[in-house]
């Protein structure tokens, strides 16, 4: 690149500036398709996430912040893309009626003198309209991109919080007890350092270099700008950020950055919502289609719990209770003398033997009575009741359900004691034990069902 002109570059670079538009429209449009598209994928990771993995409510906190800062700034950038292909358009349409009509001839219309004059002075000409058309559209594609990168920066944040809350957690964890009030004094004083540093490089961005006009602080703030700097990705948007903020006045950027940090707010903090005799919470009242098989979509993920049918008419019918991990714990607490079939987290696919001077390897292989005490260590958490009746022997089986293939425990349930009409089957989980006794019940579920006899 070095060895082309000067002036071959200035002529190439404005070449693209006055074809840049067609990029635009190419870009902006097939960005908007992708975005739509995504949007169930996006979805359906979230759901993967919260089901598929046993992960602690700290790193769920501030991976779904992150996550939701992720949402919200592609859905920014459907609406500027959205609105650039529109000005676009319209920037088009006007191009194309200049080559028909250049000028506005007033006496054609045959308006009075005060309305002629006024018109006049307020409709501005085809060639200022396109021009500025052009200018707004070449700058909402640039502002699009750097509103995604500042809430992706805000993301990146949250999850470097995470980051050092998990370590400082893990360290504390191997270190023995007497160094906690060391661990937790560097925690605090950690965060606090974090949370200072970065409001102030926060306020320093939205109030467009503020801290950068203070000699006396320079020394001081640049380590954490260039922290910040690195951590949040910033120097991938900074070209746009600072080429936006030299070109137009510092009133009109703090404006658009107040109109769209209000609309964001508004968003977190209000919904239109005119059902007003319609809870939104879980109750007892309300039926789900999460815990019917016939009604649920197949994409969909089995909360807590399913039935085949809404109305049964059979001498029995099926219950599926999704495994979760995070029931573990309760499960070992129960039963205590069972090793578990697995490790929680990575496990070795393969089980190394050397007997006899012979080494093999070979999968791993339980017994049926590993697998029998497995079932029963699993099953023993949970209370199954329909109407008043406690169900105690019940046979469970290791079980594959269809929706996304989860883990869990299949039985069946006898219809011989329903009555004719509607029932309800209540699931509970066991929480607590004290010596061998239960003492802490959570319900999980409240399933109606109809039987016809």
């Amino acid at each position: 690149m070095s060895d082309i002109p000067e002036n071959q570059i200035g002529e190439w670079l404005k070449k693209l500036e006055r074809e840049s538009w067609q990029l635009e429209l190419l870009v902006s449009a097939f960005t908007i398709f992708l975005l739509i598209m995504g949007d169930q994928a996006y979805e359906d990771f979230l759901r993967d996430l919260q089901y598929q993995y046993n992960l602690s409510d700290g790193v769920l906190l501030f991976g779904f912040i992150f996550l939701g800062l992720l949402k919200v700034s592609l859905e920014a950038l459907t609406y500027c893309l959205v609105t650039h292909l529109m000005l676009r358009g319209f920037w088009i349409g006007a191009i194309g009626l200049r080559s028909v009509q250049s000028s506005i001839d007033f006496n054609v219309l045959k308006y009075n003198e005060f309305f002629t004059e006024k018109l006049k002075r307020r409709v501005i000409s085809l060639d200022q309209l396109v021009f500025k058309l052009d200018e707004i559209c070449s700058v909402i594609f640039a502002f699009a991109f750097l509103v995604i990168s500042m809430l992706i920066s805000f993301g990146l944040y949250f999850l470097t919080f995470g980051a050092v809350a998990i370590f400082i957690s893990s360290l504390g964890d191997v270190t023995p007890d007497s160094f906690d009030n060391v661990i937790g004094f560097g925690a605090a004083l950690i965060f606090l350092t974090l949370l200072l540093t970065g409001i102030i490089y926060m306020i320093d961005y939205f109030t467009l270099g503020f801290f950068k006009k203070i000699k006396w602080i320079r020394k001081f703030y640049y380590p954490f700008y260039r922290f910040y700097s690195f951590i949040t990705l910033a120097v991938l948007s900074r070209s746009i950020y600072y080429y936006l903020i030299s070109k137009f006045t510092k009133k009109r950027i703090r404006i658009l950055y107040a109109f769209a940090g209000g609309l964001f707010v508004l968003n977190i903090l209000f919904e239109f919502d005119q059902h007003q005799y319609f809870p939104e919470d879980d109750n007892d009242f309300l039926m789900s289609s999460n815990f019917y098989d016939d009604q649920r979509q197949p994409k969909d993920y089995v909360e807590i719990a399913s039935i085949e049918s809404q109305y049964i008419g059979q001498p029995h019918f099926q219950l599926f209770i999704r495994y979760d991990p995070a029931d573990n714990p309760v499960v070992l607490s129960h039963c205590p003398d069972f090793e578990p079939l697995k490790d929680d987290g990575l496990n070795w696919r393969l089980t190394m033997k050397a007997e006899g001077g012979d080494f093999t390897i070979t999968g791993k292989r339980y017994s049926e009575e590993d697998y029998d005490q497995a079932i029963e260590c699993l099953a023993s958490i949970y209370e199954i009741s329909v109407n008043d009746s406690v169900y105690q022997n019940l046979n469970y089986y290791f079980y594959r359900h269809p929706s996304k293939d989860q883990r869990g425990l299949l039985t069946n349930i006898s219809t011989d004691d329903f009555q004719d009409g509607e029932n309800v089957l209540r699931l509970r989980k066991i929480t607590m034990f004290q010596e061998g006794d239960s003492t802490g019940y959570q319900k999980l579920a409240r399933i109606p069902f109809w039987y016809k006899k």
